[in-house]
């Protein structure tokens, strides 16, 4: 099945010639995103807002959350779409059988398939240290979905305080990145990994809630986020999300 554009609205402000001009991303285009920032920049509460908009502009979306660090306040939703702490891996290897399906043409490419990982790198980290080979395993599956993936429909989002290169199979497939935290990217390995183009002094310094951000082929901006008006509204969505196919 061939997909048209799917643009995800309001994803945060950006300044266009003085002014603040929402954003906005075709995720059928920019399949793959790496979401990066320190503890305390925010990733939690741009994930929420993010799944919300994902709700509202993606309307047949199917939804796998994997929120390794089991932030039950920030994700509330209960689905079996949803997986927290050791059970990540479990639900991880679901949306892999997904993908399988898709590629050997036992299920229908019919809507977008969104894998959403929240502290990706921690994940990584901890089977690293339990099961060196599974460790070996799950790399190797998320660079067959990054690389097979976006024309069947499979869509990334990876979040996580810090990445390393090794924990970014297929990195240069990754096509929206952004970095929560304008300070992070004064760290030259940060900044290399996320936006090799970009030089030190390049980098303005500004407080929490700006960030910058990169789509493949277009300049590194900064933008600034948006705040949420009604949390419990966000919730409703979120939780409507997750149910659409549970």
């Amino acid at each position: 099945m061939k997909r048209t554009s799917n643009m995800i609205k309001n994803i945060f402000e950006v300044n266009s010639r003085g002014q603040p001009t929402s954003a906005s991303v075709d995720i059928n285009r920019f399949f793959a995103w790496i979401i990066a920032g320190p503890s305390g920049s925010g990733k939690s509460t741009f994930l929420r807002r993010l799944l919300g908009l994902i709700s509202f502009h993606d309307t047949d979306a199917e939804v796998y959350l994997m929120d390794f660090k089991a932030d039950e306040e920030m994700f509330s939703m209960t689905s079996n779409h949803v997986a927290r702490g050791f059970d990540c891996l479990e639900l991880f290897e679901i949306v892999y059988q997904r993908f399988e399906a898709r590629l050997n043409k036992q299920e229908e490419n019919s809507h977008n398939l969104y894998l959403i990982f929240d502290e990706w790198q921690a994940f990584l980290a901890y089977l690293e240290q339990t099961d060196k080979k599974k460790h070996k395993d799950v790399l190797s599956k998320m660079l067959m979905i990054n690389s097979m993936g976006r024309s069947l429909g499979l869509r990334i989002i990876l979040s996580s305080q810090r990445f390393l290169m090794s924990d970014l199979p297929g990195r240069y497939n990754f096509n929206c990145i952004i970095s929560l935290s304008t300070s992070f990217l004064m760290s030259t390995n940060n900044r290399q990994l996320l936006f090799p183009d970009m030089e030190k002094d390049e980098v303005v310094i500004k407080p929490r809630g700006y960030g910058y951000f990169q789509l493949e082929g277009e300049p590194v901006k900064m933008f600034r986020t948006i705040q949420v008006k009604d949390e419990e509204r966000l919730n409703q969505r979120m939780q409507e999300l997750f149910s659409r196919y549970s």
